[in-house]
């Protein structure tokens, strides 16, 4: 990337790029003789809303996967504040903190919203009157706090995705990976949802990655964007940058219905 591609568009946000918390350097990605992810390079500075748009087929679902250490790459390296996560699990990411939702709810569907929640805080606190604390404080940055006795699966499918985002919240994250959280949210649902990330990076400080279709949410809410297509990185800038860039047109922005 160039130098006016890394740019953040700080002023407009209010938040300034802080040190490198995640660098992806050169991550491929092969299934047998088909590459989803080629070359793919990138950072994420702490205290932005990074966005990563493209296609379908475009290699964000495997790139995320990558990234959090769902699959490993079948070449190039990962870091996580300063240390080389490319062999590491998932569970590992997790604990170090980097934690991520997923596009399909994973939700304990019998359990209350209570106790989705304060599973997610048993491996950072250790005490139940702590984890209560945590769980309720949570419960109501989300808009939860009415639903705690509720089973998780009886929620409407917008609240799912504030629980989703809720439980990733206990786990302490100090980058957190969303995977297309407005899918099937509404006009107000996914404004409250934009509020809810820009509260979660100016108040708690947790630095964000945001995969989304939602474009004119990407375009609100990401300080800068990335944007793939065939697995590999076609344009990087700010918004402004990217939503005039001729080839993110012809890819993605083009055939936006």
């Amino acid at each position: 990337m160039t130098s006016s591609e890394t740019t953040m568009h700080s002023s407009d946000t209010g938040t300034a790029a802080g040190k490198v918390l995640l660098k992806a350097e050169r991550l491929e990605r092969k299934f047998g003789g088909l590459t989803a992810v080629a070359d793919f390079s990138f950072e994420l500075r702490e205290g932005e809303i990074l966005g990563l748009i493209g296609p379908n087929g475009a290699g964000k679902s495997t790139t995320f996967n990558l990234i959090s250490g769902f699959m490993p790459p079948t070449s190039g390296q990962l870091f996580f504040l300063d240390e080389n996560i490319t062999s590491k699990n998932a569970t590992y990411i997790s604990r170090k903190g980097l934690i991520r939702t997923f596009q399909h709810e994973s939700l304990l569907s019998e359990m209350s919203v209570a106790d989705n929640i304060i599973i997610a805080t048993t491996h950072r606190l250790k005490t139940t009157a702590a984890r209560q604390e945590k769980m309720r404080k949570i419960a109501g940055l989300t808009g939860l706090e009415n639903y705690l006795d509720v089973p998780a699966g009886s929620l409407p499918h917008g609240l799912q995705r504030m629980l989703s985002i809720a439980i990733a919240l206990a786990a302490e994250p100090k980058v957190l990976c969303l995977d297309e959280p407005l899918t099937g949210l509404q006009g107000v649902e996914v404004s409250a949802a934009l509020d809810l990330f820009e509260m979660i990076r100016s108040k708690l400080g947790i630095t964000i990655l945001l995969v989304e279709h939602n474009m004119r949410a990407v375009m609100r809410i990401c300080d800068r964007i990335l944007v793939l297509n065939h697995g590999r990185l076609l344009a990087a800038g700010t918004p402004e940058e990217v939503s005039q860039n001729e080839l993110v047109i012809e890819a993605y922005l083009g055939h936006k219905k």
